[in-house]
């Protein structure tokens, strides 16, 4: 059975597994920092002699004019010895594309390339981006429609921080796998940093609003004034007491000038 698995690991990740001879640790770091990964929308369009490659994802972002992520996908094919996938595949080792794995019995690879991630939400704050955006863009084009104001992709990352990866994942993992989002370590625990478009703010001119937050703007001051819950009852003392003629009043035991009754 084919398996892809998507990855935001960046390239100089020392996390994925050492196998038949790969390089790893820091010599490996070194090998996939000095990469170039193919692009593509599929791991056949990445295959494909003609394929443009890209050492980093702002390399690869600037080609093809949106947001990427690395994937690492397995081939349909497999092998009955790593000879014959070194047959297959002749710059398997070295360059740092391929993954030799040992899987159901048999040898197979994965490619790493970079793939177009889908399109980013657009917000003024990452905090917004997660729960309200204006929208989506894959382009800079895109979002300063959105935002009617030139616009970024930036990287923040949202202060919640989980004790384990697992109850992150739980929580982002789907926005992790279709590459809008990478898992980071801050102080021993792990968080989740997002990728949005943001409009570029001048120094000396604040920016416009979007449509959509000018219309909500609008619909709040044509709305009354009301509060986020009703009155409560009037907190009576020990010592106090309603005035008969209007229970809105409260009147304290030591007196108010008036006489019980009045």
């Amino acid at each position: 059975m084919r398996r892809a698995v998507f990855t935001l690991a960046p390239a100089h990740d020392k996390r994925i597994s050492h196998v038949h001879g790969r390089a790893r640790g820091p010599e490996r770091a070194y090998v996939e920092a000095m990469s170039r990964f193919p692009i593509g929308a599929s791991v056949r369009d990445a295959r494909a002699a003609d394929a443009p490659t890209a050492r980093t994802a702002e390399e690869a972002a600037a080609r093809i004019g949106g947001p990427v992520f690395l994937a690492s996908e397995e081939l349909p094919e497999s092998f009955a010895a790593p000879e014959a996938a070194e047959a297959a595949i002749p710059d398997l080792y070295g360059g740092g594309r391929y993954e030799l794995l040992w899987r159901d019995n048999s040898w197979r690879v994965a490619l790493r390339y970079w793939r177009p991630a889908p399109p980013a939400p657009v917000a003024r704050s990452v905090e917004a981006a997660v729960k309200r955006p204006l929208g989506a863009a894959r382009t800079p084009e895109e979002a300063r429609a959105i935002l009617q104001a030139p616009a970024e992709l930036a990287t923040e990352t949202l202060p919640q921080r989980y004790a384990t990866r697992a109850r992150l994942m739980a929580r982002w993992g789907a926005l992790a796998a279709v590459g809008l989002a990478e898992i980071v370590e801050r102080e021993g625990r792990f968080a989740v940093a997002v990728h949005y478009w943001r409009p570029i703010v001048s120094p000396v001119r604040a920016p416009q609003l979007a449509p959509a937050e000018r219309h909500e703007l609008a619909e709040r001051i044509a709305a009354p004034l009301k509060g986020q819950a009703p009155q409560a009852p009037l907190d009576i003392g020990l010592f106090e007491q309603p005035a008969p003629e209007n229970p809105d009043i409260v009147l304290a035991e030591e007196g108010d000038g008036r006489v019980r009754g009045e």
